[in-house]
């Protein structure tokens, strides 16, 4: 009888995973740093919700179709090439947590004589809470394009 799961099936799901969580990792990042960078340049507050939630989904959308085709140029995928990918990945994925975590210390956040900026942001914010439902509605917005996305890709191998 034959395996319905095999490992490389099960490679091909890790590659998947990682290839998510990097994706949004990384969308995450860079909208947190244009996010403060709009704040502490005292832009308006609905814009820089607005400018961080596009930039987001840019980089995410973008960050998806470079990984994808980095792994759909291949020709032959054998469990090897796939644990490099896995390996890859996951290396990938580990700097940017630390650039995150570096960024948090280091980063803007940390500037000094910005109170005025973060205080203007955070009342409207108060006022307005409605409008950070945004930020998950961007959240599964991403999602759904990763679907369209991977459905894109696997239609067009099938014709």
């Amino acid at each position: 009888m034959d395996k319905l799961i095999t490992k490389q099936h099960l490679l091909f799901l890790v590659v998947g995973g990682f290839s998510i969580l990097l994706t949004a990792e990384l969308a995450f990042f860079v909208g947190q740093i244009t996010h403060q960078l709009f704040i502490i340049t005292n832009q308006n507050p609905l814009f820089t919700i607005i400018a961080k939630e596009i930039v987001q989904l840019t980089v995410f959308i973008i960050s998806v179709f470079i990984i994808l085709k980095l792994i759909t140029k291949q020709k032959v995928f054998n469990q090897k090439h796939l644990k490099r990918q896995i390996i890859w990945l996951i290396t990938i994925y580990f700097i940017v947590q630390i650039l995150q975590v570096l960024y948090n210390i280091y980063g803007i956040s940390s500037f000094e004589g910005y109170n005025d900026e973060i205080k203007t942001y955070s009342e409207f914010i108060k006022e307005n809470y409605l409008i950070l439902i945004s930020s998950s509605i961007v959240y599964y917005l991403q999602l759904i394009f990763f679907a369209f996305i991977i459905i894109n890709y696997s239609i067009k191998d099938d014709k």
